[in-house]
């Protein structure tokens, strides 16, 4: 299987673990990831300027279709980002126009058949959970994890079509069959308040204090992340949280230890929390 990689702007910065343990994930279940000279998705500049926002992810997908290739993310930013712009591209027929247009100056153009897909329902429902599960190699301590799934994949469900954004489910049974538990947690599916952080940084931080009190409340061990975004924004207060309050963890690690990939293909630093390893 191949797939075009679209690691977004943050992870080669400021999320190096997360890059680094997709990849030795996809590598260890057979998928190839290709990559390309992609763009921004166009996500900071969707406040901004609609137009330019929609027209970069779908040079994206332009540049996919000529290798005939699906796109995969772990970002769930960039993944709601391309759903609205492949949404907005559809319905709105002038600006579909201005844009093929332009893509015509490079000599390039999407018929709308190249797909974007998330890390999760990748796994899920592309890869598929029960092959997935065939290739455990061993099951985790049952450690209690509090799941944060994104707002940018779960909303609008009418454009996005993750998952149930009521009562989501596909980021607790792949964690599940890992051998750890996950919890209930009334905020799984509340924002982390990393998009206001720049605006708003107190009300962020709140917000976020918040979720990790609420997930302690709920007895987890661990909040588990599948967003660059949401990662960033717990890792800003990890020096600062108390040594009886949940850590996080990303579920890139948490599968990539139950497939029994080695520690230094998860992290920069060979580092995993011991309960994983």
């Amino acid at each position: 299987m191949k797939l075009a990689y679209f690691p977004g702007c943050k992870i080669s910065f400021y999320m190096k673990d997360y890059g680094i343990s997709f990849e030795a994930l996809m590598e260890n279940l057979g998928v190839q990831l290709v990559k390309l000279p992609f763009n921004c998705c166009g996500y900071p500049e969707r406040s901004k300027n609609f137009e330019v926002s929609i027209l970069s992810s779908i040079k994206n997908y332009a540049l996919a279709q000529q290798y005939d290739l699906d796109i995969i993310t772990p970002c769930k930013c960039c993944f709601g980002q391309f759903k609205h712009a492949s949404y907005w591209y559809d319905q709105n027929k002038e600006l579909k126009k201005k844009i093929d247009n332009i893509l015509a100056r490079e000599n390039l153009s999407w018929d709308g058949k190249t797909q974007i897909k998330h890390l999760l329902s990748f796994l899920h429902d592309d890869f598929g959970i029960h092959e997935l599960e065939k290739r455990i190699k061993r099951k985790l301590p049952g450690k209690n994890i509090a799941v944060q799934y994104g707002c940018h994949a779960l909303r609008p469900f009418s454009i996005t079509g993750f998952d149930n954004p009521y009562a989501p489910k596909i980021f607790e049974e792949l964690l599940n069959i890992t051998g750890v538990k996950t919890v209930e947690w009334s905020k799984s599916t509340e924002c982390c308040g990393n998009p206001i952080f720049e605006t708003n940084p107190r009300l962020s931080l709140k917000i976020l204090q918040n979720k990790i009190k609420t997930a302690k409340d709920a007895g987890a061990d661990y909040i588990c992340t599948a967003c660059t975004h949401c990662q960033m924004q717990y890792e800003m207060i990890k020096d600062q949280e108390q040594v009886n309050n949940p850590g996080t963890i990303l579920f890139t690690q948490v599968l990539g230890a139950a497939l029994g990939i080695n520690r230094n293909r998860l992290s920069t630093t060979g580092r995993l929390p011991s309960s994983f390893m």
